[in-house]
C-alpha cells in the first residue's frame, strides 16, 4: 500500500515538472509534431537529456526509468516502435511496464499543445517514437 501512496506524488510532480515545457497552441491552429520537442517537455524530468535514464526525478522513482538509447539492442536489434508508442501512450497498458510511475502521455497529449484529437496524439506519439528511434546507439 505504501508504494501506491508514493506514486501519485511522483506522477504529479513529473507531470507539474513537464507543464511549463509544454508549448501551448490555440485552438483550431496546426502545429507540426517534432520529436525532440516532445521528448524535451515530457520526457527528459525522468530520463534525461541523454535519455539513459538519468533525469532530475530518476532517482526518486521506485524504478529507475529506462535508458531509451538501448530499446533496439535490448531488443535483438530492431527497435521496437509499436511497442514505444504503446508505453508512451499508456491509455493501453503494456503489461511488465513496471505500473503507473510513468505518466499516461497519451491522456497529457489529448489535453495540450491544441492537440484534441485521436489523430494528433497519434502524430505527436510517433514523432516521439521517430526521435527515439534515432537515438539509438
Amino acid at each position: 500500500m505504501a508504494g501506491s501512496r508514493r506514486r501519485v506524488p511522483i506522477i504529479l510532480t513529473v507531470a507539474a515538472m513537464a507543464a511549463p515545457w509544454t508549448v501551448p497552441v490555440a485552438a483550431g491552429q496546426a502545429r507540426a509534431a517534432n520529436g525532440s520537442d516532445l521528448f524535451q517537455s515530457y520526457c527528459v524530468v525522468c530520463h534525461g537529456s541523454d535519455a539513459k535514464g538519468t533525469g532530475p526525478l530518476a532517482s526518486s522513482l521506485t524504478k529507475r526509468p529506462a535508458d531509451l538509447t538501448a530499446l533496439a539492442s535490448n531488443n535483438g536489434g530492431t527497435f521496437p516502435a509499436e511497442m514505444v508508442a504503446r508505453i508512451i501512450d499508456g491509455r493501453n497498458p503494456v503489461k511488465g511496464h513496471g505500473g503507473g510511475d510513468m505518466p499516461v502521455w497519451g491522456e497529457a497529449l489529448l489535453q495540450t499543445q491544441g492537440a484534441g484529437s485521436e489523430a494528433a496524439v497519434k502524430e505527436r506519439i510517433d514523432a516521439l517514437v521517430s526521435h527515439l528511434r534515432g537515438l539509438q546507439k
